[in-house]
């Protein structure tokens, strides 16, 4: 197996291949690919619609699952902003945050949080969303002040990430375009008190991952998870069958096999307009080599941040678009980095039209 191929096959299994079976709810997409980063939130819904059934898909379906709680939004993994699932997010932060809560709470001491400080701030915001409530951060950061505890500088956010963290808090019902959050044991209550096993979630969250993103390595998954290579190893071996290696250029990769739509690919040529942390391209440690073989420039963008968002050729980069505000409403740009034949354009204007089309729903 090559490069391109393993790129191929990337598209198909994260469904995003316009041949490859589709899923039918936004949640559903989240829970194929485990977790999705949702670093930038309007784009970010770009990253669910691609993957949806269906004519005419809209950000309107993404942010229902969002506004009811289908779909919660939390700082997890990495950790970053990523969508996530009610029934996951538990099992997962639980698996995951001990790699990376250290961190959190270093930041604290630099801060000057103590842990008196932060319990106060978690009895202000605890108190603040009681009953339903679902407050902006701004407003948390007002109710912990009124508890006496300071928020200037990064002190709230940090407090507010520790609060995520201790699956208190998760996102909550947007007002307007801005995030709110809730109560996590109100958005999502836990329906079982069954104890945690971590066994049992270091497999499953390797096989949602090998499922959803594969062929990918080791490497790739403990960039992804901030798993060791230990648990990484152990997690695959505890797979078993359902995970599958093929080795690529003399480097091992694991997958589950191809199920989407018997293994078709997208006609020639195919475009994708992916926003920059889209799962493509940010679910790997080393996501330039499969996806950029042309070597046609480097793989993050322009070093600024509109022009993040890369622009994909039949799974290969081919330059990067950002959404501006045209005369007759939102309008996509393009920076190519070579010209296109007759037969690419027109694939890009397709391509172009179904993003805006989604934006528009």
């Amino acid at each position: 197996m090559k490069l391109a191929e393993i790129a191929r096959l990337r598209l198909r299994v994260q469904r995003l291949a316009l041949a490859a079976e589709k899923l039918a709810k936004p949640e559903g997409v989240v829970g194929w690919l485990g977790a999705v980063q949702s670093q930038e939130y309007q784009l970010a819904r770009w990253s669910l619609g691609q993957r949806l059934a269906g004519p005419g898909v809209a950000a309107s379906a993404v942010e229902r699952a969002v506004a009811s709680g289908r779909i919660l939004r939390t700082h997890i993994l990495r950790p970053t902003w990523h969508f996530v699932l009610p029934r996951d997010i538990r099992w997962m932060m639980r698996l995951t945050a001990p790699r990376w809560a250290p961190v959190v709470t270093r930041r604290h001491t630099q801060l000057g949080i103590g842990p008196a400080d932060y319990a106060r701030a978690l009895d202000s915001v605890t108190a603040a969303l009681a009953g339903g409530n679902h407050l902006t951060r701004p407003e948390l950061g007002a109710a912990i002040v009124r508890g006496g505890v300071a928020v200037d500088g990064q002190r709230l956010a940090f407090m507010v990430m520790a609060a995520e963290t201790s699956l208190v808090v998760a996102s909550g019902k947007p007002k307007g375009n801005v995030q709110t959050y809730a109560l996590l044991d109100e958005r999502a209550p836990e329906k079982t008190a069954a104890a945690f096993d971590r066994d049992d979630a270091l497999r499953e969250l390797v096989l949602r991952y090998f499922t959803g993103h594969g062929p990918a390595t080791v490497a790739d998954f403990t960039w992804w998870s901030t798993l060791t290579v230990a648990d990484t190893r152990r997690g695959i071996g505890a797979a078993g069958a359902a995970l599958e290696k093929v080795t690529v250029e003399g480097t091992d990769h694991w997958w589950a096999g191809d199920s989407t739509a018997g293994g078709a690919d997208d006609r020639s040529p195919t475009f994708h307009l992916l926003q920059g942390f889209d799962e493509y391209v940010v679910g790997y440690r080393s996501p330039r080599h499969p996806i950029n073989l042309n070597r046609l420039g480097p793989h993050t963008a322009l070093n600024t941040p509109s022009w993040l968002n890369g622009l994909f050729l039949d799974g290969q980069l081919i330059g990067w678009w950002r959404r501006v505000a045209g005369k007759s409403g939102p309008a996509v740009e393009t920076s190519l980095l070579r010209e296109l034949t007759t037969r690419e354009q027109s694939a890009l204007n397709k391509a172009v039209g179904r993003q805006l089309e989604f934006v528009a729903g």
